[in-house]
């Protein structure tokens, strides 16, 4: 006796987007989630009147599925707050900028320019498929974007840009990240211009209501009968009729098949009866989670956009590597974010929040002004103490990672599929990735059946 035809583990996007591709097919479905809420690593709230979103929250151009999902589910978008000047923070020195690249003496704009045209000339000759299979994979992979950053850029300032954006992007240092895998993720966007623009870039809309707000809907949509929350998973045991799925608790479920759709990390805390693979359980024991925290700082007044600046700021001084204007629409809500990513995220929890607090409004102060010492409220969500994702925004591939261990990251095993931001192809690591990866796991399922 089947509880249903396929059993998703995780009720993230990638997870609730299978289970709509399959109840869609007239397959039952159920979803096991180990939260008391849907998401993942989206979770929106509120903050003195202002939604935030926690985690994921931007969608942009050429994100066809999440604009089309978003749409189905009758809901809206607006634009990311851009207007004004941006802040630049550099070795001590604040200063302002308009559009994406910041204001350097031109000899450092090279620099950025030549490491930008560069990952991205390579990036367009990778396979979406299989990019460890490219002639060069290896070379690529045994070596980290570090690495190319010091061959083209010697000067200081141009490093700390690059810095600011691969602990926004990836949740970690230059020095972590494989250059194959950074080459892959700026495959997988479309260039790297789309990673780190607002206007015309993957920052340039946020969801009315939050980001959440989909899964929400797409939970409702299925049904508190085939979603369960509270469940997570302890052991998933396949044999030649199906698949059977204990939880801690100890309830037992039984499938045709199942799609793990949690981080890739997290997959170790599960028990696979037969082992994986040896190539799947080493993918999984070599990709940490990268080090994210979201810091928001809600005011009576955007005295920023006063001042003609956007609130977008970018800092290699650290900790903050970047900030947002996160505003209610009509600007009503004034709000800050402050993103903290990379090393200085891993040690922030050791500091009290009363001293984070104050790290946090000393940089914004400096940034945009003495009023930013004055909130009516602050609060943050540090990813890397969340339980169920154990980190953020996205699992990382360290060098020799993706060479040796690439092919298993999709790669089907007797009745199990994978889904997940990482697993997608195109916007890997992005809200449109999840729910690439959930439909391709979905289709997967559908034709096994």
């Amino acid at each position: 006796m089947y509880d249903a035809d396929c059993i998703v583990i995780g009720a993230g996007l990638a997870g609730l987007a299978a289970a709509r591709e399959l109840a869609g097919c007239r397959k039952s479905v159920l979803v096991l989630e180990a939260r008391d809420r849907v998401g993942g690593r989206t979770w929106s709230g509120e903050l003195e009147g202002a939604e935030v979103d926690w985690g994921g929250e931007w969608i942009g151009e050429g994100q066809p599925r999440i604009h089309e999902l978003v749409e189905s589910l009758g809901l809206g978008t607006f634009p990311t707050w851009d207007t004004g000047e941006k802040i630049l923070e550099m070795r001590g020195r604040v200063s302002t900028y308009s559009g994406t690249i910041p204001r350097m003496a031109p000899w450092k704009l090279l620099q950025i320019q030549l490491a930008i045209w560069l990952l991205d000339a390579r990036a367009r000759r990778l396979d979406l498929d299989g990019p460890w299979e490219h002639p060069q994979a290896a070379d690529w992979d045994s070596t980290t974007l570090d690495a190319l950053r010091r061959k083209v850029m010697w000067s200081a300032d141009a490093r700390a840009a690059m810095d600011a954006a691969m602990r926004t992007i990836f949740g970690a240092e230059a020095g972590e990240l494989s250059l194959l895998h950074t080459l892959a993720y700026v495959r997988s966007a479309g260039g790297l211009e789309k990673l780190i623009s607002t206007e015309g870039g993957f920052q340039h809309e946020r969801i009315r209501g939050g980001a959440q707000a989909i899964a929400l809907a797409l939970a409702a949509e299925l049904g508190p009968e085939r979603l369960r929350l509270g469940t997570p998973v302890a052991r998933v045991a396949r044999d030649d009729g199906g698949v059977t799925i204990e939880s801690q608790g100890g309830e037992r479920f039984r499938a045709q098949r199942a799609v793990v759709a949690v981080p890739l990390p997290l997959c170790a805390r599960i028990d696979f009866v037969p082992r994986l693979p040896a190539l799947r359980e080493q993918l999984v024991q070599r990709s940490p989670m990268g080090a994210a925290v979201k810091c928001f700082v809600r005011y009576e007044r955007a005295f920023w956009r006063e001042r003609g600046l956007s609130g977008e700021a970018a800092s290699g001084d650290g900790p903050i590597s970047v900030t947002f204007d996160q505003s209610s629409e009509d600007g009503s809500q004034p709000c800050l974010l402050a993103f903290v990513g990379g090393r200085p995220a891993r040690s922030w929890h050791r500091e009290g929040e009363a001293e984070r607090k104050r790290v946090v409004l000393d940089k914004l102060a400096r940034y945009f002004g003495d009023e930013a010492r004055k909130p009516v409220a602050y609060a943050e969500a540090d990813w890397t103490q969340e339980r169920w994702s154990g980190g953020g925004p996205i699992a990382l591939f360290p060098p020799g990672t993706l060479l040796c261990h690439g092919a298993a990251l999709r790669e089907p095993i007797d009745r199990l599929h994978w889904a997940g931001t990482e697993t997608a192809r195109h916007c890997m690591g992005f809200m449109e990735g999840a729910v690439e990866s959930g439909q391709r796991a979905a289709a997967e399922v559908v034709a096994a059946l």
